[in-house]
């Protein structure tokens, strides 16, 4: 029989065979002596030409589990640049939509993210030092409250850049005359008249940290807040007067005159001085010579404990509760609440009044007018907030950032802050 080789030559003719002889030849490559053939050969690495290209698996799920692991390798290192850019598929960013799950990364020392600004953790500072010494507003020492504190900061001062914006975008700009004039009032009903009054203000600043400029800018920003609540809430419906007579059926309990009592207190550090105190003023000690000697009150135990005629929703909870259900002359207590720990006793008594709806609708109307107005406006920059798309820092996350922050622009110590 007729080799395979010779059977494909006859059928290729002559010019095929010559061209499988150079094909052979050149796959042989050069002879080598018996020595080297014989030496075992060794594997050596080889780089791979332009035109290597990558054998897949034949089988169907074994291409499966292969593109499988290559997924799980571009998320597992592409995820870490995702969260470092800030961006990602489909325009998302980490810790939003799908990437919830991924840590929102902000470069050290930012605070949060309000469109392409970046907000640091000084320029936070710095916004609270102001409201500091213009509101009175205090950070607090406790570590778990002033994480809270520096989280509901953030959320103020992120929406009151929002604010500026919207207020730019209406056409409402505040002069910086106009600011400074009405500083200068604020500081003459506080200090007096004068250059030297104004001196002071500025000195008391920056002791306080903080800088007459930036008084003046916060100032600039409620005026124009106060502007921006105008324009937001006009064209609201007017409250008509069976909107009032609605209203005072449904509120009458709480228009009238609550009753209020005339309450003396002492105020002690812990519960075993409450009990000396008790057994003392039970002994027959007065109660005024009690609070002058034990009370921890400064601004009462000089006038022996008296607190006036205070209503019920004046007084935290737990104190209410005792005061308007103990008997007149007798002590009650001990009781604890945010100030320590409590002993009181009852003087006069005004019984409540009830509500007569021609005294009170006047007010109750204009009550009706700010809660709608309120109502619109808090709609209205919740939207606001929401479109704003500001990213936080984990340590500077709000419970609620998306949120509408609760009262009028200019009813808060921080410019509409709050949780």
């Amino acid at each position: 029989m007729m080799s395979t080789d010779t059977e494909e030559a006859t059928a290729l003719g002559p010019r095929a065979e010559q061209a499988r002889a150079k094909l052979r030849d050149a796959l042989a490559g050069p002879e080598k002596p018996v020595e080297e053939r014989e030496e075992p050969q060794r594997k050596r690495w080889r780089p791979r030409l332009p035109g290597w290209r990558p054998r897949l698996p034949r089988s169907r799920r074994s291409r499966v589990v292969l593109v499988a692991l290559l997924v799980v390798a571009l998320v597992c290192t592409g995820s870490f640049f995702w969260v470092k850019s800030g961006k990602s598929l489909l325009g998302l960013k980490s810790g939003e939509g799908v990437l919830s799950f991924l840590p929102t990364w902000l470069p050290e020392g930012v605070a949060f993210e309000y469109k392409d600004r970046q907000i640091s953790s000084g320029e936070l500072d710095s916004e609270v030092q102001t409201l500091r010494a213009l509101y009175g507003v205090q950070v607090p020492t406790d570590p778990g409250q002033l994480a809270t504190f520096r989280k509901d900061a953030a959320k103020a001062y992120a929406v009151s850049l929002i604010l500026d914006q919207a207020a730019l975008d209406n056409g409402i700009v505040v002069a910086d005359k106009t600011a400074r004039d009405t500083l200068a009032k604020f500081v003459q009903e506080k200090l007096g008249d004068g250059p030297d009054a104004y001196n002071k203000f500025v000195a008391a600043l920056g002791d306080q940290g903080t800088t007459e400029q930036a008084v003046v800018d916060e100032l600039k920003r409620r005026l124009a807040m106060a502007q921006l609540f105008d324009k937001v809430t006009a064209g609201l419906p007017q409250v008509t007067d069976q909107d009032v007579q609605t209203a005072f059926a449904q509120r009458k309990d709480s228009l009238g005159a609550p009753e209020k009592r005339q309450i003396s207190n002492i105020v002690v550090g812990s519960q075993d001085d409450a009990d000396r105190v008790l057994a003392a003023l039970r002994s027959g000690t007065p109660f005024a010579a009690e609070a002058q000697q034990a009370s921890l009150d400064g601004s009462t135990r000089d006038k022996g404990g008296d607190l006036g005629a205070v209503s019920r929703d004046q007084l935290e909870q737990a104190y209410g509760d005792a005061a308007f259900t103990a008997m007149p002359g007798q002590p009650f207590g001990p009781v604890q609440n945010s100030y320590g720990w409590n002993i009181g006793v009852i003087g006069q008594v005004t019984p409540p009044v009830p509500a007569d709806f021609a005294q009170v609708k006047d007010q109750l109307r204009q009550t009706l007018e700010v809660e709608r107005a309120v109502d619109k406006w808090r709609n209205w920059l919740g939207s606001e907030i929401a479109d704003a798309g500001i990213r936080y820092a984990d340590d500077y996350r709000p419970a609620n950032p998306d949120a509408a922050p609760s009262g009028t622009p200019t009813q808060s110590g921080i410019p509409a802050g709050g949780k």
